[in-house]
Protein backbone atom coordinates (compact mmCIF):
# COMPACT_ATOMS: atom_id res chain seq x y z
CA UNK A 1 0.00 0.00 0.00
CA UNK A 2 1.31 3.44 -0.88
CA UNK A 3 1.32 5.79 2.11
CA UNK A 4 1.27 9.55 1.83
CA UNK A 5 3.64 10.87 4.52
CA UNK A 6 3.18 14.43 5.74
CA UNK A 7 6.45 16.24 6.35
CA UNK A 8 6.54 18.56 9.33
CA UNK A 9 8.83 21.55 9.74
CA UNK A 10 9.27 23.48 13.03
CA UNK A 11 8.45 27.15 12.56
CA UNK A 12 10.45 29.62 14.68
CA UNK A 13 8.57 31.71 17.16
CA UNK A 14 8.29 35.45 16.52
CA UNK A 15 10.83 37.68 18.15
CA UNK A 16 9.62 39.54 21.20
CA UNK A 17 10.99 43.08 21.29
CA UNK A 18 10.97 44.47 24.75
CA UNK A 19 11.40 48.24 24.77
CA UNK A 20 12.25 50.03 27.99
CA UNK A 21 13.86 53.42 28.47
CA UNK A 22 15.41 53.43 25.02
CA UNK A 23 17.12 50.09 25.73
CA UNK A 24 16.64 46.85 23.77
CA UNK A 25 17.16 43.19 24.60
CA UNK A 26 18.26 40.35 22.33
CA UNK A 27 15.34 38.34 20.87
CA UNK A 28 14.60 35.01 22.50
CA UNK A 29 15.90 31.92 20.77
CA UNK A 30 13.32 29.73 19.00
CA UNK A 31 11.78 27.08 21.18
CA UNK A 32 13.12 23.65 20.23
CA UNK A 33 10.54 21.20 18.74
CA UNK A 34 10.67 17.41 19.16
CA UNK A 35 11.66 15.39 16.13
CA UNK A 36 8.63 14.09 14.20
CA UNK A 37 7.89 10.39 14.67
CA UNK A 38 9.21 8.11 11.94
CA UNK A 39 6.77 7.32 9.17
CA UNK A 40 5.17 3.89 9.64
CA UNK A 41 6.49 1.19 7.39
CA UNK A 42 4.09 -0.20 4.79
CA UNK A 43 2.42 -3.34 6.03
CA UNK A 44 4.10 -6.39 4.59
CA UNK A 45 1.99 -8.91 2.69
CA UNK A 46 1.88 -12.12 4.69
CA UNK A 47 3.04 -15.41 3.15
CA UNK A 48 -0.50 -16.74 3.43
CA UNK A 49 -1.94 -13.81 1.47
CA UNK A 50 0.75 -14.18 -1.18
CA UNK A 51 -0.12 -17.87 -1.43
CA UNK A 52 -3.77 -16.93 -1.90
CA UNK A 53 -2.85 -14.57 -4.73
CA UNK A 54 -0.79 -17.24 -6.49
CA UNK A 55 -3.71 -19.66 -6.16
CA UNK A 56 -6.11 -17.11 -7.64
CA UNK A 57 -3.74 -16.66 -10.58
CA UNK A 58 -3.52 -20.44 -10.99
CA UNK A 59 -7.32 -20.68 -11.09
CA UNK A 60 -7.40 -18.10 -13.86
CA UNK A 61 -4.82 -19.96 -15.90
CA UNK A 62 -6.74 -23.19 -15.34
CA UNK A 63 -9.91 -21.61 -16.72
CA UNK A 64 -7.98 -20.44 -19.80
CA UNK A 65 -6.50 -23.89 -20.34
CA UNK A 66 -2.91 -22.87 -19.52
CA UNK A 67 -2.19 -25.78 -17.22
CA UNK A 68 1.60 -25.44 -17.28
CA UNK A 69 1.48 -21.89 -15.93
CA UNK A 70 -1.22 -22.86 -13.44
CA UNK A 71 1.10 -25.53 -12.02
CA UNK A 72 3.90 -22.96 -11.67
CA UNK A 73 1.65 -20.64 -9.70
CA UNK A 74 0.46 -23.48 -7.47
CA UNK A 75 4.04 -24.52 -6.74
CA UNK A 76 4.78 -20.96 -5.61
CA UNK A 77 1.72 -21.01 -3.40
CA UNK A 78 2.80 -24.22 -1.66
CA UNK A 79 6.28 -22.79 -1.01
CA UNK A 80 4.79 -19.76 0.68
CA UNK A 81 2.05 -21.44 2.68
CA UNK A 82 1.75 -25.22 2.40
CA UNK A 83 -1.53 -25.47 4.36
CA UNK A 84 -3.79 -23.45 2.08
CA UNK A 85 -6.61 -25.81 1.13
CA UNK A 86 -7.71 -24.01 -2.03
CA UNK A 87 -4.28 -24.52 -3.56
CA UNK A 88 -4.78 -28.28 -3.49
CA UNK A 89 -8.33 -27.86 -4.80
CA UNK A 90 -6.98 -26.18 -7.94
CA UNK A 91 -4.21 -28.76 -8.14
CA UNK A 92 -6.92 -31.43 -8.25
CA UNK A 93 -8.72 -29.71 -11.10
CA UNK A 94 -5.53 -29.19 -13.11
CA UNK A 95 -4.28 -32.75 -12.66
CA UNK A 96 -7.73 -34.04 -13.59
CA UNK A 97 -7.60 -32.18 -16.90
CA UNK A 98 -4.08 -33.46 -17.51
CA UNK A 99 -5.23 -37.04 -16.91
CA UNK A 100 -2.97 -37.50 -13.90
CA UNK A 101 -5.65 -39.12 -11.79
CA UNK A 102 -3.55 -40.31 -8.82
CA UNK A 103 -2.20 -36.79 -8.34
CA UNK A 104 -5.67 -35.30 -8.78
CA UNK A 105 -7.17 -37.61 -6.17
CA UNK A 106 -4.33 -37.01 -3.74
CA UNK A 107 -4.73 -33.24 -4.18
CA UNK A 108 -8.46 -33.29 -3.53
CA UNK A 109 -8.00 -35.43 -0.43
CA UNK A 110 -5.32 -33.06 0.84
CA UNK A 111 -7.65 -30.12 0.29
CA UNK A 112 -10.47 -31.84 2.19
CA UNK A 113 -8.16 -32.75 5.07
CA UNK A 114 -7.35 -29.04 5.47
CA UNK A 115 -10.89 -27.71 4.91
CA UNK A 116 -13.45 -30.52 5.21
CA UNK A 117 -16.43 -28.15 5.17
CA UNK A 118 -15.40 -26.07 2.16
CA UNK A 119 -18.35 -26.32 -0.29
CA UNK A 120 -16.35 -25.60 -3.44
CA UNK A 121 -13.88 -28.36 -2.64
CA UNK A 122 -16.75 -30.76 -1.92
CA UNK A 123 -18.44 -29.83 -5.20
CA UNK A 124 -15.24 -30.32 -7.22
CA UNK A 125 -14.43 -33.60 -5.50
CA UNK A 126 -17.96 -34.78 -6.23
CA UNK A 127 -17.59 -33.88 -9.89
CA UNK A 128 -14.28 -35.71 -10.04
CA UNK A 129 -15.89 -38.85 -8.61
CA UNK A 130 -18.82 -38.61 -11.02
CA UNK A 131 -16.60 -38.24 -14.07
CA UNK A 132 -14.34 -41.08 -12.96
CA UNK A 133 -16.89 -43.85 -12.79
CA UNK A 134 -18.36 -43.16 -9.35
CA UNK A 135 -21.54 -41.13 -9.95
CA UNK A 136 -23.40 -42.65 -7.00
CA UNK A 137 -20.55 -41.82 -4.61
CA UNK A 138 -20.53 -38.23 -5.83
CA UNK A 139 -24.02 -37.38 -4.52
CA UNK A 140 -23.10 -37.07 -0.79
CA UNK A 141 -20.32 -34.66 -1.77
CA UNK A 142 -22.74 -32.46 -3.71
CA UNK A 143 -25.21 -32.63 -0.84
CA UNK A 144 -22.61 -31.35 1.62
CA UNK A 145 -21.92 -28.40 -0.68
CA UNK A 146 -25.62 -27.67 -1.21
CA UNK A 147 -26.38 -27.66 2.52
CA UNK A 148 -23.58 -25.23 3.34
CA UNK A 149 -25.22 -21.79 3.84
CA UNK A 150 -21.97 -20.05 2.84
CA UNK A 151 -21.87 -21.68 -0.62
CA UNK A 152 -22.36 -18.95 -3.19
CA UNK A 153 -23.28 -21.21 -6.13
CA UNK A 154 -25.54 -24.01 -4.88
CA UNK A 155 -27.15 -24.27 -8.32
CA UNK A 156 -23.83 -25.57 -9.69
CA UNK A 157 -23.75 -28.45 -7.21
CA UNK A 158 -27.47 -29.10 -7.79
CA UNK A 159 -26.93 -29.25 -11.55
CA UNK A 160 -24.04 -31.68 -11.21
CA UNK A 161 -25.98 -33.77 -8.70
CA UNK A 162 -28.78 -33.95 -11.26
CA UNK A 163 -26.48 -35.00 -14.07
CA UNK A 164 -24.76 -37.62 -11.94
CA UNK A 165 -28.04 -39.03 -10.59
CA UNK A 166 -29.23 -39.52 -14.16
CA UNK A 167 -25.83 -41.05 -14.97
CA UNK A 168 -26.45 -43.95 -12.58
CA UNK A 169 -30.11 -44.32 -13.57
CA UNK A 170 -32.05 -42.32 -10.96
CA UNK A 171 -33.93 -40.04 -13.35
CA UNK A 172 -36.49 -38.81 -10.83
CA UNK A 173 -33.87 -37.73 -8.35
CA UNK A 174 -31.89 -36.16 -11.16
CA UNK A 175 -34.92 -34.23 -12.37
CA UNK A 176 -35.57 -32.93 -8.87
CA UNK A 177 -32.00 -31.65 -8.55
CA UNK A 178 -32.15 -29.92 -11.94
CA UNK A 179 -35.47 -28.24 -11.17
CA UNK A 180 -34.10 -27.01 -7.85
CA UNK A 181 -31.09 -25.57 -9.68
CA UNK A 182 -33.37 -23.67 -12.05
CA UNK A 183 -35.45 -22.39 -9.14
CA UNK A 184 -32.33 -20.91 -7.55
CA UNK A 185 -30.89 -19.65 -10.83
CA UNK A 186 -33.29 -19.54 -13.79
CA UNK A 187 -30.36 -18.55 -16.02
CA UNK A 188 -28.48 -21.80 -15.39
CA UNK A 189 -28.28 -23.04 -18.97
CA UNK A 190 -26.55 -26.28 -18.03
CA UNK A 191 -29.46 -27.24 -15.77
CA UNK A 192 -31.99 -26.31 -18.46
CA UNK A 193 -30.11 -28.28 -21.13
CA UNK A 194 -29.82 -31.44 -19.04
CA UNK A 195 -33.48 -31.26 -18.05
CA UNK A 196 -34.44 -30.75 -21.70
CA UNK A 197 -32.34 -33.76 -22.63
CA UNK A 198 -34.02 -35.89 -19.98
CA UNK A 199 -37.55 -34.89 -20.98
CA UNK A 200 -36.71 -35.43 -24.67
CA UNK A 201 -35.46 -38.95 -23.98
CA UNK A 202 -38.64 -39.66 -22.01
CA UNK A 203 -40.75 -38.34 -24.94
CA UNK A 204 -42.07 -35.44 -22.86
CA UNK A 205 -41.74 -33.33 -25.95
CA UNK A 206 -43.66 -30.22 -24.93
CA UNK A 207 -41.68 -29.92 -21.71
CA UNK A 208 -38.48 -30.27 -23.70
CA UNK A 209 -39.59 -27.57 -26.14
CA UNK A 210 -40.39 -25.16 -23.31
CA UNK A 211 -36.94 -25.71 -21.84
CA UNK A 212 -35.32 -25.14 -25.22
CA UNK A 213 -37.04 -21.76 -25.48
CA UNK A 214 -35.33 -20.82 -22.22
CA UNK A 215 -31.98 -21.99 -23.57
CA UNK A 216 -32.40 -20.13 -26.85
CA UNK A 217 -33.13 -16.89 -24.98
CA UNK A 218 -29.52 -16.89 -23.78
CA UNK A 219 -26.79 -15.48 -26.05
CA UNK A 220 -24.77 -17.86 -28.21
CA UNK A 221 -26.31 -21.26 -27.45
CA UNK A 222 -23.76 -24.07 -27.71
CA UNK A 223 -23.76 -26.55 -30.60
CA UNK A 224 -25.00 -29.42 -28.44
CA UNK A 225 -27.99 -27.28 -27.41
CA UNK A 226 -28.81 -26.45 -31.04
CA UNK A 227 -28.53 -30.11 -31.97
CA UNK A 228 -30.85 -31.10 -29.15
CA UNK A 229 -33.33 -28.45 -30.24
CA UNK A 230 -33.24 -29.88 -33.76
CA UNK A 231 -33.96 -33.39 -32.44
CA UNK A 232 -36.79 -32.18 -30.20
CA UNK A 233 -38.50 -30.41 -33.08
CA UNK A 234 -38.01 -33.43 -35.30
CA UNK A 235 -39.83 -35.52 -32.69
CA UNK A 236 -42.53 -32.83 -32.50
CA UNK A 237 -42.86 -32.94 -36.33
CA UNK A 238 -42.26 -29.19 -36.55
CA UNK A 239 -40.15 -29.07 -39.71
CA UNK A 240 -39.95 -25.27 -39.83
CA UNK A 241 -38.46 -24.92 -36.34
CA UNK A 242 -36.27 -27.95 -36.94
CA UNK A 243 -34.86 -26.27 -40.05
CA UNK A 244 -34.17 -23.13 -38.00
CA UNK A 245 -32.01 -25.11 -35.60
CA UNK A 246 -30.22 -26.78 -38.50
CA UNK A 247 -29.49 -23.45 -40.12
CA UNK A 248 -28.12 -21.95 -36.90
CA UNK A 249 -25.94 -24.98 -36.31
CA UNK A 250 -24.48 -24.84 -39.81
CA UNK A 251 -23.96 -21.09 -39.68
CA UNK A 252 -22.52 -20.74 -36.19
CA UNK A 253 -20.62 -24.02 -35.81
CA UNK A 254 -20.01 -25.44 -39.30
CA UNK A 255 -17.02 -27.54 -38.18
CA UNK A 256 -18.56 -28.93 -35.00
CA UNK A 257 -19.28 -32.66 -34.56
CA UNK A 258 -22.95 -31.70 -34.13
CA UNK A 259 -23.09 -29.97 -37.49
CA UNK A 260 -21.53 -33.00 -39.15
CA UNK A 261 -24.15 -35.25 -37.55
CA UNK A 262 -27.12 -33.38 -38.99
CA UNK A 263 -28.22 -35.87 -41.71
CA UNK A 264 -31.58 -37.55 -41.00
CA UNK A 265 -31.64 -40.47 -38.65
CA UNK A 266 -28.91 -39.25 -36.28
CA UNK A 267 -31.15 -38.21 -33.39
CA UNK A 268 -31.37 -40.75 -30.60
Amino acid sequence: MIRLNACCRALPFAFAALLAACASKEPAAPTSMPDPPPAPKPAEVSPQRRAELHTELAAGYYERGQMDIALEELAESVKLYPNYAKTYNIYGLVYSVLGEDPKAEQSFRQALSLAPQDPEIRQNWGWYLCTHGKPRESIPEFEMAIRNPLYKSPDVALTNAGKCSIEYGDNRRGEDYLKRALTINPANISAAYNLALLTYRESRTEEARALMRRIMAAPNPAPDALYLGMCIERKASDRVTEASYVQQLKTRYPDSPEAKAIPPGTCQ
